[in-house]
């Protein structure tokens, strides 16, 4: 009897010490309480970083708002935007003729070893800019030309996409992109204005950039010779496709000496009569 009481006496002091007993029995409501309160500040903790992130997102996505085009879209966007601030002297918005040069010109460019190009054609009604390339993205190039330069020489298909063939290599060789000062394109291009003031001065002088070298200084005697005797080199393997650039030669530099509408574009492509004679194959 005494070893039971002890053991009684034992237990009933461990009991006091160790458990949460309230009048020898535990408090549910009690533990109820202090789960529901550590649960809603659970939740409102959760809550709360859902709606700084949501907000960071926001943030964000109005950020991303003000960016200035990556390098990949640059160009697209300024040559579209070029494009559309001339049409009044580019009369590119007309009925345009098939002539049937996309699906030759892809041929050509597949013949001569060019593999993997993407580009659009755009006829221009206006003897101002007679033909020219302009980048748009990696490996996709606009072509422009003018229908009345094409009908003054009757240009065939083929000779049509040579002069496409060496505004592509004017395009390669980044001579169009060479003309543009660096340190305005870079303020352009990959930059964010959140916050700040538009750029305008920079696209501004972009823009006026575009004209300037398809309009009047074009290129230079040093691009002309690297593009021309590019041209010799890899028609060479082709006599059909080298005559018909010979040839083509000829008729600019007739129509540049003859014809009013044209004078001007020995300024945008130097010399016509050097080009003839720096492959001229009873010179060289």
């Amino acid at each position: 009897m005494k070893y039971f009481l002890s053991l009684l006496l034992i237990f009933n002091t461990y009991a006091q010490e160790n458990l949460p007993v309230e009048n020898e029995f535990v408090n549910f409501n009690k533990i109820q309480k202090v789960l529901k309160k550590d649960g809603l500040e659970t939740a409102a903790k959760e809550k709360a970083k859902q709606a700084k992130k949501k907000q960071v997102d926001v943030d964000a996505q109005k950020k991303a708002f003000y960016n200035t085009p990556a390098g990949k879209d640059f160009w697209h966007i300024m040559t579209q935007y070029w494009l559309v601030k001339n049409v009044g002297v580019l009369k590119w918005d007309f009925h345009k003729p098939d002539f049937g040069v996309r699906e030759y010109y892809a041929k050509f460019l597949k013949e001569v070893g060019y593999f993997g190009i993407k580009f659009d054609i755009l006829y221009l009604n206006s003897p101002n800019v007679t033909h020219f390339g302009f980048p748009l993205s990696t490996n996709h190039y606009l072509f422009v030309i003018s229908v009345p330069f094409i009908r003054a020489m009757d240009l065939s298909k083929l000779q049509i996409s040579l002069l496409l063939f060496e505004d592509l290599l004017r395009l390669e060789d980044q001579q169009f992109i060479k003309k543009f000062d660096d340190e305005t394109l870079l303020k352009l291009m990959n930059s964010n204005f959140y916050k700040k003031e538009f750029p305008k001065e920079e696209f501004h002088k972009v823009l006026t950039r575009f004209s300037d070298v398809v309009f009047n200084s074009g290129f230079t005697f040093k691009d002309q010779f690297k593009t021309t005797k590019k041209m010799d080199t890899i028609l060479k393997n082709n006599p059909k496709y080298w005559k018909n650039y010979y040839h083509l030669l000829e008729k600019i530099d007739s129509l540049t000496k003859g014809n009013l509408l044209y004078k001007n574009y020995s300024k945008i492509y130097p010399a016509p009569e050097l080009q003839l004679n720096w492959i001229n194959p009873t010179t060289n």
